[in-house]
């Protein structure tokens, strides 16, 4: 019986690990996809006094983001990637920066988030794990405040 506990053990303390990890990042999956949606939301459609431009658009959500999870900051990693639509629905080749075309024009707001399991450090038992990510695309006119497309 004791061979059977010394092996059994660590299996079941790997299926717990590795269950428990699931459940953090399902949980935070669904936390990151109501915050990233209100942070587009408010902070990519109303630019601050001098900050227009998808650059400063893209620093402002990412900064909203990294502010939202500060406490996690080991194991969740924020990251946005963000992109003009031509009029045609592929991406834009305009300048990034202010832009006071007259064609309406949609913007991409890609957000990432990253995990990296906890509580294993960077291996367990020799399996190596570099982490997992969660992406949501958001589609936004910048002159429409408050609607995602």
């Amino acid at each position: 019986m004791s061979v059977e506990l010394a092996v059994c053990i660590p299996v079941v303390l790997a299926l717990v690990a590795v269950s428990f990890n699931v459940m953090v990042f399902l949980g935070e999956c669904a936390r990151f996809d109501r915050m990233a949606a209100e942070v587009v939301r408010s902070a990519a459609t109303s630019p601050a006094a001098g900050g227009y431009g998808l650059a400063s658009s893209r620093e402002r959500v990412e900064q909203a983001l990294e502010e939202m999870l500060e406490g996690q900051a080991d194991y969740l990693r924020p990251s946005v990637r963000a992109y003009a639509l031509g009029s045609d629905g592929s991406p834009s080749s305009r300048q990034e920066g202010p832009s006071f075309a007259l064609v309406p024009h949609q913007e991409v707001y890609i957000c990432t988030l990253e995990y990296r399991p906890w509580g294993f450090g960077n291996s367990f038992f020799g399996v190596r794990f570099s982490g997992v990510t969660h992406t949501r695309s958001f589609t936004i006119d910048p002159f429409r405040p408050g609607a995602l497309l």
